[in-house]
């Protein structure tokens, strides 16, 4: 086993070489994380630039840093010569284009492979099969998967970084043992991350989902906590604390003491609290728009 270090992580990808044609974040979360790695990046972007860069600026910005970003016009035959050329001596494309789009581009994954069988292929899509010709967003791809409730926006995109996080390890995988092609959907990546409210952990009500009064959320005298005081052991330093809680977490009535216990006390106060008890408890930002149960 060969043990690396945090020095040595971002030199592992050095010799490696990325093209990304992907816009807006998916595609270019992925190749900053291989950046990460030590990959060399280079991104090209249609002549009237990434849509995202007006949307996001800074993000763009960051995710962008070291990148060799090149303007081309690649339905152009001069464009289509010097896209070619960058294929010709790079390891890894990342593509994030609808598959009809990608045919026509010339970049159809399968043939691309064939002219140039060194090529690690990832192509980033939204859904598999006959729907991956249907456009979507981060948004329905989490509404899909159960991960949206009206009428809240979700408070991250979920589908787009994780579905960056899999392009990596497809890559990594891909290129490891030679090459080849693989679709990563984002829609798979949005599922996976629902796979707690399937199995019902976080469902409203269950163990993970308000059933537990050690895993909450609590008003405080100025302001909200998250508590997770979920294993037995943070349990019964909490009962330590307040004897008149019940052995059962799931008891209706822990949720009642901890409710007017939190009231009390102000947000500052039971964080003091929590680093000398070793428990673990957060304040929630007020600009959280979060409810106490």
């Amino acid at each position: 086993m060969i043990l690396l270090s945090t020095q040595q992580t971002p030199y592992l990808l050095r010799n490696v070489s990325v093209l990304n044609i992907g816009l807006n974040l998916p595609a270019p979360r992925a190749a900053k994380l291989l950046a990460e790695l030590g990959a060399t990046i280079v991104k090209i972007e249609p002549p009237t630039g990434d849509p995202f860069e007006k949307i996001s600026p800074e993000w763009y910005a960051d995710l962008h840093s070291g990148v060799n970003v090149r303007r081309i016009h690649v339905k152009t035959p001069d464009g289509r010569k010097k896209l070619h050329q960058l294929l010709a001596n790079v390891d890894i494309l990342l593509t994030s284009q609808r598959p009809a789009a990608l045919t026509r581009m010339g970049l159809e994954p399968v043939q691309t492979h064939r002219r140039y069988p060194h090529l690690t292929i990832v192509n980033i899509i939204g859904a598999r099969g006959q729907e991956a010709e249907i456009p979507g967003h981060d948004l329905t791809y989490q509404t899909k998967a159960g991960l949206v409730t009206p009428p809240s926006l979700p408070r991250t995109l979920i589908a787009d970084l994780a579905g960056a996080q899999m392009a990596v390890i497809a890559a990594l995988a891909l290129y490891a043992s030679g090459g080849g092609v693989r679709e990563v959907a984002l829609s798979d990546a949005a599922a996976r991350f629902s796979e707690p409210l399937q199995f019902g952990l976080t469902e409203k009500g269950h163990f993970l989902g308000g059933g537990h009064a050690g895993y909450n959320i609590y008003a405080t005298k100025d302001g909200f906590i998250a508590l997770a005081a979920l294993e037995t052991k943070f349990w019964q330093r909490m009962r330590k604390n307040f004897p008149d809680l019940p052995q059962n977490p799931l008891a209706p009535t822990a949720f009642s003491i901890l409710k007017a216990t939190f009231r009390a006390k102000s947000t500052k106060h039971w964080q003091h609290w929590a680093r000398l008890q070793d428990i673990p408890l957060e304040a929630i930002n007020a600009s959280d728009e979060r409810q106490s149960i």
